[in-house]
């Protein structure tokens, strides 16, 4: 189940990367317009964590897809302090088109896959439910530097004594 999984999350990061081509963006941007479409105006320290950007790169992102016509700025009502980055129309459309060829690709795939998958709401819930949870899994684990670290430890200890081998 790993493997299946671990080709889905390759597979992903492919599709991402040729959108993003197709788009003259970055993968990160693409991802920044694909946050903003599903979750609408987000303060820039949201699409940092969201990225895995320092703020300072976020604030350089925000203004190529702004200088692009992508997304704008926008005061943020509750925190004088802050801005919301939202898409424009422009954006919208573009992020949406990317999304539908994303959706359009999962259901080629579902056309494929055993009948019950499509056909059966309780299959769905569970396949659906399964990815969800693997998702917060890899989130989670990500987001937790230590315990990569202690995980990995005796593994990259020992590493350390090989050749490199990039």
């Amino acid at each position: 189940m790993a493997a299946a999984v671990r080709e889905l999350v390759v597979a992903e990061e492919i599709h991402r990367r040729a959108v993003a081509a197709a788009l003259a963006v970055t993968p990160v941007e693409a991802t920044a317009l694909e946050f903003l479409l599903h979750h609408g105006a987000r303060p820039p320290s949201l699409i940092a964590a969201r990225t895995g950007l320092s703020r300072t790169s976020t604030t350089a992102l925000v203004d190529r897809l702004a200088a692009a016509g992508w997304v704008s700025r926008r005061p943020h009502l509750q925190d004088r302090r802050s801005v919301l980055v939202e898409l424009t129309d422009l954006g919208f459309a573009v992020a949406l088109a990317a999304h539908r060829v994303f959706v359009a690709d999962v259901e080629a795939a579902l056309d494929r896959a055993d009948p019950r998958l499509r056909d059966d709401p309780g299959w769905r819930r569970a396949v659906g439910g399964f990815v969800a949870l693997t998702a917060a899994a890899l989130r989670r684990r990500a987001g937790d530097v230590l315990g990569v670290e202690t995980a990995l430890g005796p593994h990259v200890a020992s590493s350390a004594d090989q050749p490199d081998r990039r």
